[in-house]
């Protein structure tokens, strides 16, 4: 091995760390932000769908929902957009961010005071950085904000409670410095270490927050019932005087997307797995009470509008990443033909039955990095669901329809 001047070891030394943070900043920038090859821009719309007149009034009360969200520096025409929209906005409102709320692996835990928020570690400072990006741009917002869990707030390979402690407490001390009204909040809270949690959005509306990376996970343990399944009980026992019920999680039933048809072998966050499927039958149990519900989740980065039994599902995944619906690299105008295809297809659909569901059932889908707007409209006993999303470098509504 070769000799070197004391001097220039410890300047190597110095510089080292330095190099490789730069580096990780390159990455942060660069890498997570590459599309995959052959991506193509898709949007579906059934033509089961009914066109009908939109309220020409303000609606009484508006919730934005925008999943994985986590790589906000990848989509800053949408981000501009979407904080535009809700700043603007006269109506009362609130937001829910459906998970994966910092890619890749959630944020290294660490204690934090009501002043503190960055992190000594590059890795940390990073994580912290992707979720600050976006509650700064909430220090003015007079609603109300939720955050909830997506498998990659807990660690894409170890599934770390601390990780989901340490995104907890930074946002819990952000909300201690806003100086506007409106509560930013990580849900459900840790009271009681429960993965469930009901809240009133008005006197007519209530939100379920749901830990599904906790449940799909847990289920099979024995804290599964004091920690999940007797509180998803209460709260639905609880929700049954509000006319319309949304639950908020970061794992759909259905999905057209990756994780609604692929069978890898390893692939533990697809909807096919046994622990995911006996979660969405906890789900499903509740479903046809009654009531008026809106499932909303992320986990595919795309949107979706499935309306299936007595219920409508909504995912709006695609708050920073993109991927394809139904099959890669197949044009809009080739969907209707890709998923006639499938479904006269009865060996692949047999194997993947709630695929089946979710392409029988599906009204709308697109890849497009955007949000979901959901308009309630008391006075006429009305809800409406839009798309917005950035195409042609702009934001445009891609998609109307009323839900109730």
């Amino acid at each position: 091995m070769k000799d070197y001047p004391v001097f220039l070891i410890l300047i190597l030394l110095y510089l080292n760390p330095i190099i490789s943070n730069a580096r990780q900043v390159v990455q942060l920038d660069t890498i997570e932000c590459i599309r995959k090859k052959g991506q193509v821009k898709q949007l579906y719309e059934s033509e089961r769908n009914v066109n009908q007149d939109e309220p020409a009034i303000d609606p009484d009360f508006i919730l934005f929902l925008i999943g994985d969200t986590g790589n906000p520096q990848c989509v800053p025409e949408l981000n501009d957009s979407f904080y535009r929209k809700v700043h603007e906005s006269t109506v009362k409102s609130s937001i829910v961010y459906l998970g994966d709320n910092v890619y890749t692996n959630g944020i290294p835990y660490r204690s934090y005071t009501s002043d503190t928020y960055e992190g000594k570690n590059m890795k940390v400072k990073i994580a912290e950085t992707k979720l600050l990006v976006q509650l700064n741009r909430l220090s003015e917002y007079t609603g109300n904000a939720f955050f909830v869990p997506g498998n990659h707030d807990y660690h894409k390979i170890v599934k770390s409670p601390k990780r989901i402690d340490a995104q907890r407490n930074l946002i819990t001390a952000f909300d201690k410095k806003k100086e506007t009204d409106g509560e930013i909040a990580f849900k459900p809270a840790a009271r009681e270490d429960l993965k469930v949690e009901l809240v009133e959005l008005t006197p007519e509306i209530a939100i379920i927050f749901i830990d599904s990376e906790w449940a799909v996970r847990k289920i099979n343990k024995p804290e599964s019932k004091r920690l999940f399944t007797d509180p998803l009980k209460k709260a639905f026992d609880t929700a049954q005087k509000y006319n319309y019920v949304i639950l908020a999680a970061h794992h759909p039933l259905y999905s057209v997307g990756d994780h609604g048809h692929e069978k890898l072998i390893f692939a533990s966050e697809d909807i096919h797995r046994k622990k995911y499927r006996k979660y969405i039958r906890s789900i499903e149990s509740y479903l046809n009470k009654g009531i008026n519900i809106i499932y909303a989740a992320g986990h595919d980065h795309s949107i979706q509008h499935i309306h299936s039994q007595n219920f409508h599902q909504i995912i709006s995944g695609s708050g920073s990443k993109s991927n394809h619906i139904i099959k890669n690299e197949v044009p809009s105008d080739s969907l209707q033909y890709a998923i006639a295809n499938h479904l006269t297809d009865e060996a692949f659909m047999k194997k993947r039955p709630r695929f089946k569901t979710a392409l029988e059932s599906l009204l709308f889908a697109t890849n497009y990095n955007g949000y979901v707007q959901l308009e309630f409209y008391s006075g006429r006993n009305e809800v409406w669901m839009k798309v917005y999303a950035i195409s042609d470098n702009s934001l445009k509504n891609l998609y109307s329809a009323r839900l109730f």
